[in-house]
């Protein structure tokens, strides 16, 4: 397969100004991943531009008006399995091999566009219909620290060596954390990793991310167990080999949170998800 074109930012705000003029209606577009980092000056080309829109009329407005400027589907068999497991909306690529995907809210089925995110957008574009929004590059970051395509980590490496308020990064993981009741910490962590293995970068959220993934998995092992019946602190601990300590410590703690109920009438006491009854 040839190797496909890179496009700089002028050919970005080019494409802009077509679909500015051919939109029969209002349009806002978030711009994220590679694209948003020429932009910003930290990357020279993008083979594509990712978007999230925010409303379906938005989607459907887009491909209508990318489809008047002469974008199309790309063949199946241009599409990579990569691409498939991106989730996205929907992929339009025009004659000069440069892509659009699109994404309605959530990028590759996981990360959503929060209102934080967008609050931190700045201004990109503004023309009569359309209006173009870049995410901060902490967001930018988070979402490339996720979604793991091939040239993922490279990007994430000159964010972190453009500067970045890693804080940022820290609240927003958690807060998709907490909203999707997924453990976001455990990929951001390991791109964490990787940035130190192989770039030497030490990213200052490092210890605070493995804390909240090994506590979460922590969660989430023990749950397991109670759901399998295996419901005091000794059956527990056998089943995954840690100390009764650690077990009886950590059940105590989701005690005090509510997320598990202990029955202290017989000895042993018996842990219990709080909608199960015996």
């Amino acid at each position: 397969m040839a190797q496909r074109r890179s496009f700089a930012r002028d050919y970005l705000k080019q494409e802009f100004d077509k679909l500015n003029t051919l939109t029969k209606y209002p349009l806002l577009l978030y711009l994220i991943g590679g694209g948003a980092m020429t932009f910003y000056g930290v990357k020279a080309t993008t083979k594509d531009i990712d978007i999230i829109l925010t409303s379906q009329e938005d989607l459907n407005s887009l491909q209508t008006a990318l489809t008047a400027t002469g974008y199309r589907e790309p063949t199946p068999v241009v599409i990579t399995r990569a691409y498939h497991e991106m989730q996205t909306s929907a992929i339009l690529e025009n004659q000069d091999g440069f892509r659009w995907d699109l994404f309605l809210n959530k990028v590759c089925g996981k990360l959503t566009l929060s209102t934080d995110m967008q609050s931190r957008a700045k201004s990109l574009y503004q023309g009569s219909k359309l209006q173009v929004f870049i995410v901060s590059e902490e967001d930018i970051f988070l979402f490339k620290s996720i979604t793991n395509r091939d040239a993922d980590l490279d990007d994430t490496r000159i964010l972190a060596q453009s500067g970045l308020n890693w804080e940022i990064i820290s609240q927003e993981c958690k807060s998709q954390s907490q909203k999707s009741e997924t453990s976001w910490e455990d990929a951001l962590y390991q791109t964490l990793q990787d940035l130190k293995t192989k770039y030497g970068i030490e990213a200052p959220i490092e210890k605070t991310i493995r804390k909240e993934a090994e506590l979460k998995l922590i969660t989430a092992v023990l749950l397991m167990q109670i759901e399998r019946g295996n419901n005091t602190v000794n059956s527990i601990a056998k089943a995954i080999g840690e100390s009764s300590n650690f077990v009886r410590i950590e059940l105590y703690k989701l005690v005090a949170k509510g997320s598990v109920v202990v029955d202290k009438s017989n000895k042993p006491h018996k842990f219990q998800l709080p909608y199960t009854t015996d």
